[in-house]
């Protein structure tokens, strides 16, 4: 799958104090991502990160330059942050960013048809893929035992179902 123009990396939550701060969830887990300096996109505009400090968990506490007063931080509540997909680290083999697996056809250990990878849930304990074909929906747990096989470039992957996940 081709990569999209930009990927969102930051979610702001809302308005922080009266010097345009703003509260931000990190999309992601590079801990580089916010460094003062780095670009990132908010609200169709390019803005430099002036400050920058984890509040905890996936948490941030932002300063943008020209983000300046209560009012302008809170034109931002309910943006996401993006940066080019070409900006984007690459991953440790056997990692995936999500959009390389939407789209993906699905397949069992056995060589039949699963479906069409359409989402990625998230969950605290691991991402459960959406897998929708012919026989309906289908989750697939992402975990290593599970996904036996991704081929990016053949659009394909292949999946050993537990017992109660297998489709008739």
């Amino acid at each position: 799958m081709k990569p999209p123009a930009s990927v969102r990396v930051g979610f702001v939550r809302r308005a922080v104090g009266l010097t345009g701060e703003v509260e931000v969830e990190q999309l992601g887990d590079n801990p580089r991502r916010f460094e003062p300096g780095s670009v990132v996109r908010a609200a169709g505009s390019e803005v430099r990160v002036e400050r920058a400090h984890s509040t905890g968990g996936s948490a941030w506490r932002l300063k943008l330059v020209g983000i300046d007063g209560r009012d302008a931080a809170d034109r931002l509540r309910g943006q996401y942050l993006e940066v080019p997909a070409a900006e984007l680290e690459e991953l440790p083999e056997g990692q995936y960013y999500q959009w390389q697996l939407i789209g993906l056809q699905v397949y069992d250990t056995g060589g039949r048809k699963l479906g069409r990878l359409a989402e990625v849930l998230e969950y605290p304990a691991n991402d459960v893929y959406q897998v929708e074909g012919q026989a309906g929906e289908v989750l697939v747990p992402a975990l290593r035992d599970v996904v036996r096989e991704v081929d990016l470039e053949s659009g394909r992957m292949v999946v050993d179902l537990p017992a109660e996940e297998e489709v008739r």
